[in-house]
């Protein structure tokens, strides 16, 4: 547990070091910039992400999922995803004439096929980030992604300083990723060899194959939010969203990400151990839910202070869309753990079975939601997260017999706890006029209470955390 700890805590460092500052960099970028130039970027972002599903996610985690992995696998694997992002930026390259005059959007041609870079970038740096993945090896990352980020995030504030628009956000992407490849390289030990096995790719492609398809199902899902309101409404409501939902993503994937980096490869090595499997799953569930849950009701109180201080009153409608994504950020820690059990059994063609049956009633949300107008577009996300946690508990119960009734009991203390907390947040904040007052003393109130419900009331797995917390940070310090 303790070398679990260690890995968490420098996936912390890592996750961030770099998500904190770049979300810094994000919000500075965001009160130069307009709503519209994050709606042109969002689209942008929802095609180039679609396409690098296919390269980045398969492969390396079948690597991660092989524990008899050798050089000739990942040489294998290294000049493989070399090829295909080539063919996939040929792709995109010439699609975006074509998309220019779907979105009608000027420029957005140039837009992507320099953007699309990253897709060629990334090809590079696959099977060394799986290889840190795999040995745990979170402080080489961090050493890798925060310089990586910095650099690029000054030179974005200062080309939005000059006025370069969505040029500003886009080289952002692309340095990032050129300077994490730079890093990288010079970190990893690990050198590519001449050798090439089709015999090698064929059973991991066969492993690979399904996740890459449920994984871009899902992100096409994911990211038509995006598509439908970039095409059918206007690139300014798209960069409400889009402001909005990184927020909450902030909160979640980055919370949730950092320990799922950490539980992929232990639940890997528990493959064959369904019943200690169960347990492993439950205690990250539920010590993810721990910073979650809170935090976004927190973020759900506040959502009005919050848009304003960190963007200004120019952003303040993204405020009512931040307060509809709360909920799915509670449903989206059970929802990504549950998705890791995938990973960790090998069992992929229930992994695409499973996204085919959730977006069959995706699309059926969407269509009737777009019918509706934007607000109820933004809404039916959470019927959307619910079901998704209907099916993921299910396969997860099929895969390892873990009940998806139980999963549900065990949170309750946590969800509970988290929602008395709310109503305290709520009288503390109704004190307040000025929103800087309002946040500070209201989130300092909140944490404390929840801290004290948790910790008397014995709420699982809550004083486990904080010893082990208080105990390996002074064994840091007397270190």
């Amino acid at each position: 547990m303790s070398k679990l700890f260690h890995a968490i805590s420098w996936s912390a460092i890592e996750k961030y070091s770099t998500q904190v500052f770049q979300f810094v960099i994000s919000i500075i970028v965001a009160r130069i910039l307009v709503p519209e130039d994050y709606g042109t970027i969002a689209i942008i972002l929802a095609i180039v992400n679609v396409l690098s599903i296919i390269n980045e996610t398969g492969l390396g985690a079948s690597l991660i999922q092989k524990l008899d992995r050798d050089q000739l696998d990942y040489c294998s694997v290294f000049y493989t995803n070399i090829v295909m992002s080539l063919l996939l930026y040929s792709i995109l390259f010439l699609s975006a004439p074509f998309l220019e005059r779907f979105f009608n959007i000027v420029d957005l041609s140039i837009y992507l096929r320099i953007a699309s870079l990253n897709l060629v970038i990334n090809s590079f740096i696959i099977v060394p980030r799986t290889q840190f993945y795999i040995n745990i090896d979170f402080k080489s990352q961090a050493m890798i992604n925060f310089p990586s980020v910095f650099l690029s995030g000054l030179i974005s504030i200062l080309l939005a300083y000059y006025d370069y628009g969505v040029w500003s956000l886009i080289f952002q992407l692309l340095l990032a990723n050129f300077f994490t490849l730079c890093f990288t390289w010079f970190f990893i030990k690990w050198r590519p060899e001449l050798s090439f096995s089709f015999k090698r790719i064929i059973p991991l492609f066969n492993f690979a194959y399904k996740l890459i398809l449920a994984r871009l199902i899902n992100t096409i899902f994911n990211q038509s939010y995006s598509i439908v309101i970039g095409k059918y409404f206007s690139p300014t409501l798209l960069g409400f969203f889009n402001r909005a939902d990184s927020i909450k993503s902030l909160s979640t994937n980055s919370i949730t990400g950092l320990v799922q980096r950490v539980s992929t490869p232990v639940l890997c090595n528990l493959q064959n151990n369904h019943k200690l499997m169960r347990e492993t799953l439950m205690k990250f569930i539920i010590c993810t839910a721990h910073i979650i849950f809170p935090l976004m009701c927190l973020i759900f109180i506040l959502s009005d202070s919050i848009i304003i201080i960190l963007l200004t009153e120019k952003w303040i409608k993204a405020s009512f869309i931040l307060k509809i994504l709360c909920p799915v950020g509670i449903l989206f820690v059970i929802n990504t753990f549950n998705l890791n059990v995938f990973n960790a059994t090998g069992k992929t063609n229930l992994a695409l079975k499973n996204e085919i049956y959730k977006k069959i009633f995706f699309v059926i949300i969407l269509i009737i939601s777009l019918n509706q107008g934007f607000t109820f577009l933004i809404i039916s996300q959470i019927f959307i997260a619910l079901i998704e946690l209907v099916f993921n508990t299910y396969f997860t119960y099929k895969q390892i017999k873990l009940n998806p009734i139980s999963q549900i009991i065990a949170l309750k203390g946590v969800f509970f706890t988290s929602i008395i907390m709310s109503f305290i947040v709520f009288l503390i904040a109704n004190q307040f006029e000025n929103h800087y007052a309002k946040f500070i003393l209201s989130s300092f109130v909140g944490f404390l209470s929840y801290f004290i419900i948790c910790w008397f009331s014995d709420v699982k797995y809550f004083r486990k955390i904080i010893n082990m917390i208080w105990l390996n940070s002074k064994q840091y310090l007397e270190s």
